[in-house]
């Protein structure tokens, strides 16, 4: 009965110390570490609670033994080394599991983490787990790229048509929302949408696309000789070229190319 007892008190100072710090209250956490230094629970909570306010002492405390916070520790500690793709992997793997604790702070730098390195598949994971939770559709533009870069065209168009408040501005997103068309098939949808990239305000209509264009598709091998040396309408050109000639996916990097040139 008291080995109960004192379980059933452990398991609360515990949890009482998750809810400080869900609620951002680190020093009380802190405290609560310094108390009860045999916990191990509530040491590597404090090592977290150091690496989210990025004051850098969380080895200046004990961090040894294994806690359900061991694999995001190891993701914190592999971050503050510089090891940005290790803290990829360990920030993963630690909100895949359905047993996870997960809050705001930890969510969002696990995600943020991921994205640092374009690890694609951890982030559209880890942002279904925050869409769970939150729906102020903070990641969206992140979340919109991640399935393009994963080929999940459908399910980027939806992401965007979910989120087009705040995603229809934004000069990437329209590129590579005319490349998801343009994958899928919807080639008068592409045109209406990549017409709106910078400089193509003089683009033919669809439905003439193959009479205006045939000099620039039959010119193809010329511009590709001079690929480097291209003024930002040519590249705009050569784009089209590929597009309505279908060879895509040499459109679909032109028309990238030509997004990053504008964002310069």
């Amino acid at each position: 009965m008291a080995k109960s007892s004192a379980l059933s008190t452990q398991l609360s100072l515990e949890e009482s110390a998750w809810e400080l710090f869900e609620t951002g209250a680190y020093e009380e956490v802190s405290k609560l570490a310094e108390k009860n230094p045999k916990n191990v629970f509530l040491n590597h909570l404090r090592a977290v609670c150091e690496f989210e306010t990025e004051t850098n002492t969380a080895n200046n405390f004990p961090l040894e033994g294994k806690t359900v916070l061991t694999p995001l520790l190891g993701a914190y500690l592999h971050k503050a080394k510089g090891n940005a793709k290790e803290a990829a992997v360990l920030f993963h793997e630690y909100f895949k599991a359905s047993s996870s604790l997960v809050s705001y702070s930890i969510l969002t730098t696990g995600i943020k983490a991921c994205e640092e390195v374009g690890a694609h598949k951890a982030c559209a994971d880890l942002i279904q787990r925050y869409k769970a939770l939150w729906t102020d559709g903070y990641f969206s533009k992140l979340e919109f790229f991640s399935l393009y870069h994963l080929r999940k065209f459908e399910e980027a168009l939806k992401v965007f048509k979910e989120n087009s408040e705040s995603l229809k501005e934004d000069r990437d997103v329209l590129a590579a929302l005319g490349l998801c068309f343009v994958h899928i098939g919807k080639f008068e949808e592409a045109c209406n949408i990549l017409e709106k990239l910078p400089g193509a305000g003089e683009i033919p209509s669809f439905e003439d696309k193959v009479t205006e264009y045939s000099d620039r598709i039959k010119n193809i091998p010329k511009y590709e000789a001079r690929k480097k040396e291209l003024s930002r309408t040519e590249l705009l050109d050569l784009g089209y070229a590929y597009l309505f000639s279908e060879s895509y996916k040499k459109a679909e990097e032109v028309f990238t190319s030509l997004v990053s040139l504008e964002s310069r």
